[in-house]
C-alpha cells in the first residue's frame, strides 16, 4: 500500500513538474504575444489529451481490478459455503454415531 502511494505521489509530482516546466518555457521564450498564446493553447490541448488518456487507462485498470476482486470474493464465498456445509455434515454424522 505504501509503495502504491509513493508511486502515485511521484506521478503527481512528475505531472506537476512537467506542466510547470512547460509553462515556464513558454513564458520565458522570446516570442510575440500571438505566438505565445498559440503555444499556450497547443500545450494546454496536449496536456488535456494526455490527462484524458491517463484517466482512461486508470479507469480501465480499476475495472480490471474490480472484476478480479469480484471473482476472488465469489471464489472465497463459495469455498466458505462448501466448508460450512461439510462441517454441518460432519457434525450430523458425529451426532448419529454418538446416538448409536
Amino acid at each position: 500500500m505504501a509503495e502504491k502511494k509513493a508511486v502515485k505521489s511521484f506521478l503527481w509530482g512528475a505531472l506537476t513538474g512537467a506542466i510547470t516546466g512547460a509553462a515556464a518555457a513558454l513564458l520565458f521564450a522570446p516570442k510575440s504575444g500571438r505566438e505565445l498564446r498559440g503555444d499556450i493553447a497547443d500545450t494546454a490541448q496536449k496536456v488535456g489529451e494526455k490527462t484524458a488518456e491517463i484517466s482512461r487507462q486508470a479507469g480501465s485498470a480499476v475495472q480490471t481490478l474490480a472484476k478480479r476482486t469480484s471473482g476472488l470474493i465469489t471464489d472465497i464465498r463459495s469455498r466458505r459455503s462448501q466448508e460450512a456445509a461439510e462441517a454441518v455434515s460432519t457434525d450430523e454424522k458425529e451426532e448419529e454415531a454418538a446416538a448409536l
